[in-house]
This record gives C-alpha cells, sequence and structure tokens, in this order.
C-alpha cells in the first residue's frame, strides 16, 4: 500500500486494485488507534500517499459516514456507519463474540494473554484479545502469515494435500517431516504447544514494532526470514514426558464449524518455562474453551479429533 510521494502519480506496487488499498489502509490506519484523531498530514504520511490522494479518499468515506471530520480542527476519526458494519459482522461471526467472552474468561483463570483468531486467504487475523494491552504483535486486526509454525490447528485436521500446502509455506525449503509431524502431535493432544525460542521472541518483538501491516509487500522478506528460522517450532509428545520446566511461547486449540473445518483457534500466550502438569492443565483448559464455542455454534468436531 505504500505510494511514492513527489512524481505526482501514486504507486501500489503489484496490488490488483490500488485504490482500493488506499481505502482499505486509512480505516485500517484508524481502527489502529481508535482513541486518537488523526490530519490529513498524519494519515498521508503514515499510508505513504500524496495529499491530493489522501484528501479525495478521506472526503469519500467522511461523505459515507465511515470517518467523522471534526470541524475545528479537521482531524479524522472513525464513523458511525463502522458501528452498524461491525454489528452486521458479529452476526455474520457469532464465534467471534463467544471467542472474546472465553479469551477472558481464560486469561482471567490461567494469567496468560489470550487471543482468538480466524483464517482469511493465506493468513489469520486476529479478532479477540485479552489479558494486556491490545497493543503491538497480538492487537486485535493483525494479520500473521499462515505458515509454519503457525496456524498448525488450522490444517491439523484438514487432509494430505492442505498439510503439504501448509509446510510448502517457507522463506527456504524446509524438512516437511518434522512438520508433518508436528500436525500428528496436534491431533493426538488437540491442540498446539508451541516453543519459545530466540526466533520467535525477536519475531514477537518485530510484529509490535511495526506500525503497520507486517504483511505488506514491503516487509513479507523480513517476517518470512523469522519465520523460516521458526518452521518446527512444535513440541512432540515425547519432548513433554520429564519433569522439567519448557519455554512455552503458545498453545492454540481449534474451534470446529458445523462441517468439521477449524473456524477458529483460540490461543494462550504463556512465554516462559513451564512443566508438563502445567502444560495439560493449561491444554485442557484452552479444549473446554474451544468445546463451548464450537458447540454453541453449532459444530462438531471432525473424526478423530
Amino acid at each position: 500500500m505504500a505510494e511514492v510521494e513527489g512524481t505526482g502519480t501514486d504507486t501500489a506496487g503489484a496490488s490488483p486494485s490500488p485504490p482500493t488499498d488506499r481505502v482499505v489502509g486509512v480505516l485500517e490506519l484508524l481502527a489502529s488507534r481508535p482513541d486518537h484523531a488523526f490530519s490529513l498530514s498524519d494519515i498521508a504520511r503514515a499510508l505513504g500517499m500524496s495529499k491530493a490522494t489522501c484528501h479525495a479518499v478521506t472526503a469519500s468515506l467522511a461523505n459515507a459516514d465511515y470517518l467523522i471530520r471534526n470541524p475545528s480542527d479537521k482531524t479524522f476519526t472513525l464513523g458511525p456507519a463502522l458501528v452498524a458494519a461491525g454489528r452486521s459482522a458479529e452476526l455474520a461471526y457469532p464465534a467471534v463474540r463467544l471467542a472474546q467472552a472465553e479469551a477472558a474468561a481464560l486469561a482471567e483463570d490461567l494469567g496468560y494473554e489470550t487471543t482468538a483468531a480466524i483464517r482469511s486467504e493465506g493468513h489469520l487475523v486476529i479478532v479477540a484479545y485479552a489479558g494486556g494491552a491490545d497493543t503491538g504483535a497480538v492487537r486485535i486486526g493483525r494479520r500473521i502469515p499462515l505458515a509454519p509454525p503457525f496456524g498448525g490447528v488450522f490444517v491439523a485436521w484438514a487432509g494430505d494435500a492442505v498439510a503439504e500446502e501448509w509446510a510448502s509455506r517457507t522463506e527456504r525449503p524446509a524438512p516437511h517431516d518434522p512438520l508433518l509431524a508436528s500436525l500428528a502431535a496436534i491431533r493426538e493432544r488437540g491442540y498446539s504447544v508451541e516453543r519459545l525460542t530466540p526466533a520467535g521472541v525477536r519475531l514477537r518483538q518485530a510484529l509490535a514494532e511495526l506500525s503497520d501491516d507486517p504483511l505488506a509487500e514491503g516487509l513479507q522478506p523480513m517476517v518470512m526470514t523469522l519465520l523460516a528460522e521458526l518452521h518446527q517450532a512444535e513440541y512432540l509428545p515425547g519432548d513433554l514426558t520429564d519433569t522439567a520446566r519448557h519455554p512455552v511461547s503458545s498453545l492454540s486449540a481449534p474451534v470446529f464449524g458445523h462441517d468439521g473445518t477449524t473456524q477458529m483457534n483460540l490461543s494462550i500466550q504463556p512465554q516462559r518455562a513451564l512443566t508438563p502438569r502445567e502444560i495439560d492443565r493449561a491444554g485442557k483448559r484452552l479444549l473446554k474453551a474451544c468445546m463451548r464455542i464450537t458447540q454453541s455454534i453449532g459444530g462438531r468436531a471432525p473424526k478423530g479429533a
């Protein structure tokens, strides 16, 4: 969504619809800081637009009530039309409302940051968050690549072809056998247990520091390079049989839809070392939360889950 200033012509890379990207960029920017009023210059600078283009986009959004323009200082905030859109989206995705309640309960019970994410195309979108300030790497709306090690619970029960395609989404070639073994471990436990590694810490810090979309074209190489170091992060069942403490980044479990596919995941983020007993307790609590959402939306677990 970056645009080149000073030439009189805005460019947006290889996007199929640069004008649409500009509209989306404005809405995402304002949604990322709902308590902040943005001037036209603020928006243009953050998104790399010319002021003329930015004025045209914001004027159209304000005319449709997607933005409000403060008449005194000429700043912009999100508008009332988005309230109606948000309510419609909530009706379309009842699991999101349920996930927010379960995330809050998990955060209170276990003391960990908790998120829920849905799949959209080749990435995951965080739609619920509890247990912290809802900023940085785990803010609502943050997009995360659906690539190893992320998203294993979305593909663990989806069949061999989907698993192979997911395993191939690495920046550098990686052995598929360990990745497929990690999916088998997820199926066996019912949830994922991801290692806390130096590469994982760096990725989390990078996501927290990025002010715009980490999946934008200019930022993907850095994100994907870190993912390449992370591609096999799942603890296998045999790794957790002793009484030692094991560094754990996150635990994730699936919410299944009516067709038995994973519609959403709930994740807790310990970001610390845990004993196998602590991991088991947290995993079972997570599974119960996901089961309640699955049942509430009329979902069903696939065979073997």
